[in-house]
């Protein structure tokens, strides 16, 4: 194993706008391979990627998906199979609208794992959720510029975590951190899992029940003194309703509807810390684009989203579904609760919710039926947590 190296693995579908300065910016804080595949590109990110590739800046693969499969599982299974990917000393799964924002040292891999404790193998880094700025329109100018505020640490629907880690035998990759392959059915892979020593974003240890299954910080582990990651869910109203036409990752039907905008674009904090790698991304950018293919592939899939932004907007029904995003933006974080949000649910909680409707319980007394329920078990799990963290000797955060 290469035990240097800091290695990405990523999936994309119509980013090209963006790409160059994601790319950018992974490179600039130490990652040193990137691995990318891409399933259905209608903007030219696959060509791209492959002129990337071509003058030696990332890895491109196709993700050629089955009928009725899901991209990004799928994508990951691929990776888990190619040789190569899992030679790396440090490694990560991040989506094109996550960024790794490093706080400590000079913002780069190597000060975060320095600053980490000695024998630490995986570092579970929260989402920092981050909003639109207000701004309505679509634009290909750098996101790190343009959406400076975000969630405040407290935000629990932002606790997702995505882990760097040091790769390990059986590993099977995951959206938010990896496996053992079998582990719930073999005792000994079961132990190896648990026997990993990874740590919040704090570099406060992590309690045996996230290594098992967890996904997510509790009060007890959330943790971002070190690192967190930029999650840019929803960006603007206009790059929103963009993403919803691409489709997404899973195949979840409406999941980018004006319920989701409201729950993510959150915007209570200011934090441009990220603005400050702007002029070092933007002059790498420039840099490669004295490639002369490179700019041309830039600039024409620039064109298909202006194109395409303007075919959205002729269609019937844009500006309602823009003025819903406008009064959605307008929630305020405190009334959150209110809002039935019924995509996180588990199949059963859907069935309950879609028997509540039928009986003609009010949405908003859904919600808030749901926000009790889903607080009662989050406290359940913050207790669990907290009392393991203490039977290790480790302080739990938020007070416990």
């Amino acid at each position: 194993m290469a035990k240097g190296r800091h290695s990405l693995v990523s999936m994309m579908k119509d980013e090209g706008p963006r790409l160059l300065e994601w790319l950018a910016y992974h490179r600039l804080i130490g990652v040193d391979t990137v691995w990318i595949w891409t399933n259905d590109c209608r903007d030219g990110t696959d060509a791209m990627l492959d002129r990337l590739a071509a003058m030696g800046l990332c890895r491109h693969l196709p993700n050629d998906v089955p009928p009725g499969r899901k991209p990004q599982p799928h994508a990951l299974g691929l990776a888990d199979r190619t040789p190569g990917v899992a030679d790396t000393g440090w490694m990560i799964v991040l989506d094109a609208d996550e960024f790794l924002h490093v706080k400590a040292g000079d913002g780069t891999l190597p000060a975060l794992l320095a600053a980490c404790p000695d024998g630490t193998e995986g570092v579970a880094i929260p989402w920092r959720t981050m909003g639109s700025n207000g701004i309505a329109d679509w634009s290909a100018a750098p996101l790190l510029d343009q959406f400076t505020r975000g969630a405040p640490e407290g935000f629990r629907r932002g606790w997702g975590v995505k882990t760097l880690f040091r790769p390990f035998p059986h590993q099977k990759l995951g959206i938010h951190r990896p496996t053992i392959k079998g582990a719930k059915r073999d005792e000994g892979r079961m132990a190896a899992l648990m026997a990993r020593r990874w740590v919040n974003g704090s570099g406060v240890p992590m309690p045996p029940s996230f290594l098992q299954d967890g996904w997510r910080c509790s009060a007890a582990t959330a943790g971002y003194g070190l690192a967190e990651i930029a999650h840019f869910a929803v960006q603007s109203r206009e790059a929103y309703l963009l993403r919803g036409d691409r489709g997404n990752v899973n195949l979840k039907p409406d999941k980018y509807d004006a319920t989701y905008f409201a729950v993510f674009d959150r915007n209570e904090e200011a934090l441009p810390q990220l603005s400050r790698w702007s002029p070092a991304v933007a002059a790498l950018v420039d840099d490669w684009l004295q490639d002369a293919e490179l700019k041309r592939l830039l600039r024409a899939s620039i064109d298909w989203h202006r194109a395409r932004l303007g075919a959205l907007r002729d269609t019937p029904g844009f500006a309602a579904r823009m003025a819903a995003l406008e009064r959605a933006a307008a929630v305020p974080y405190d009334a959150l609760d209110g809002l039935l949000f019924v995509q996180p649910l588990t199949p059963a909680g859907k069935r309950r919710v879609a028997e509540m409707r039928a009986a003609g319980v009010p949405d908003a007394e859904i919600a808030r039926h749901i926000a009790r329920a889903v607080q009662a078990l989050e406290a359940q799990r913050d207790a669990r947590e907290a009392a393991e963290l203490r039977a290790m000797g480790v302080v739990p955060a938020g007070g416990f």
